[in-house]
């Protein structure tokens, strides 16, 4: 097949898949952040993302991952970063690594709360789809 051909076909599909994902609100790998709560990951085994907060630790309020399926999804690692220069009541931003390790569907879920105020709904709420085939 003539590579002229073959390019165009392959560049036509990445585009079309692209474009399926913007329609439904997907990523298939990458950084999700605010602006992608409720967004579905569409994804499969062994890829890893990340999720990056904003939050203000100074105020008593964290971000904190709520239970998941271990077997679908599971933590690399979390770091909270201020923002600089560090300043009384500034802010910063909590980083999350996660890691795709089974197939299925499940919700993955951070809350932004003071962990001592029980019975208290969370200021907010960051929830993503994950969708491993």
């Amino acid at each position: 097949m003539n590579r002229r051909i073959l390019a165009k076909i392959l560049a036509t599909a990445l585009v079309a898949c692209s474009f399926a994902c913007v329609i439904v609100g997907c990523k298939s790998s990458g950084t999700f952040t605010e602006a992608d709560a409720g967004k579905t990951f569409k994804t499969s085994p062994g890829a890893a993302f990340d999720v990056q907060l904003k939050g203000n630790y100074t105020t008593g309020f964290s971000w904190d991952v709520a239970p998941y399926d271990g077997a679908i999804v599971q933590i690399a690692g979390g770091q909270y970063v201020p923002n600089q220069p560090q300043k009384p009541g500034s802010g910063g931003v909590q980083h999350y690594a996660f890691n795709i390790v089974g197939k299925g569907r499940t919700t993955l879920q951070i809350i932004y709360h003071r962990a001592w105020e029980k019975n208290v709904p969370p200021a907010m709420t960051f929830t993503l789809q994950i969708d491993s085939k």
